[in-house]
């Protein structure tokens, strides 16, 4: 009998978390950070345990009160940003784009694993970050020599997604090489901000990265 009540104070806890690092100002940094990650990993090692005590139902709730909280954030964040620009006339500054871009590329991506399973997932992946990053270098360079150097990697994305169905490890290894390499060749933007940084790194390694690592590890039907 006490287990629902008990659930039910679960959804404060972030809540609580959040006012701590309110009234908390004065904490030391080197403190004040490792107490905020072990505050907010403990719900998700929780869930995502092998064995949790959260029967179908809670979990299905948690999920969908979650799955509601996601969007209220990324619709308050819309709403910010676009009062700030009414107001000032200005683009909003750099972390306002990373609290909204960084989130849901993290979200269209497990979306993708869950839904069509890791050869499409990938190739989704390849076709949607590429496709994106090509135009964009047209329109700020139009059909010049430059945008076929910076659309090159793009390209070679492209190519290597067309492998993927019969030689799923090799295009991830090609997907794992063009991450880093792209990472170690995008050097430019370490003279940006943090938020900037964390954008750009999020829109292209970051996918690349990911799906590497699951077309490497992928076993297919023979194998399983």
């Amino acid at each position: 009998m006490m287990k629902q009540p008990i659930q039910f104070l679960k959804p404060f806890y972030l809540i609580v978390v959040v006012l701590l690092v309110m009234i908390a100002r004065g904490f030391p940094l080197w403190l004040l950070v490792p107490l905020l990650v072990l505050a907010l990993a403990a719900p998700l090692i929780r869930e995502l345990r092998p064995k949790t005590d959260l029967d179908e139902r809670q979990i299905a709730l948690s999920h969908w009160s979650s799955h509601l909280a996601f969007y209220l954030l990324i619709g308050l964040l819309l709403f910010v940003m676009l009062t700030e620009y009414v107001a000032t006339g200005k683009n909003p500054d750099p972390q306002w784009y990373m609290l909204l871009i960084v989130p849901l590329t993290v979200k269209l991506i497990i979306s993708l694993f869950q839904n069509y399973g890791t050869i499409l997932a990938a190739r989704y992946i390849a076709f949607f970050f590429a496709a994106v990053f090509i135009l964009f270098v047209l329109l700020s360079h139009g059909f010049t020599l430059e945008a076929l150097m910076e659309s090159l990697p793009f390209m070679i994305i492209l190519s290597a997604s067309l492998l993927i169905s019969k030689f799923p490890r090799m295009a991830g290894v090609v997907y794992l090489l063009l991450a880093v390499g792209l990472t170690l060749f995008f050097r430019g933007w370490l003279r940006l901000d943090i938020y900037t940084r964390l954008i750009m790194y999020s829109l292209i390694p970051l996918p690349l990265f990911i799906s590497g690592v699951a077309l490497v590890i992928y076993k297919t039907e023979e194998e399983v």
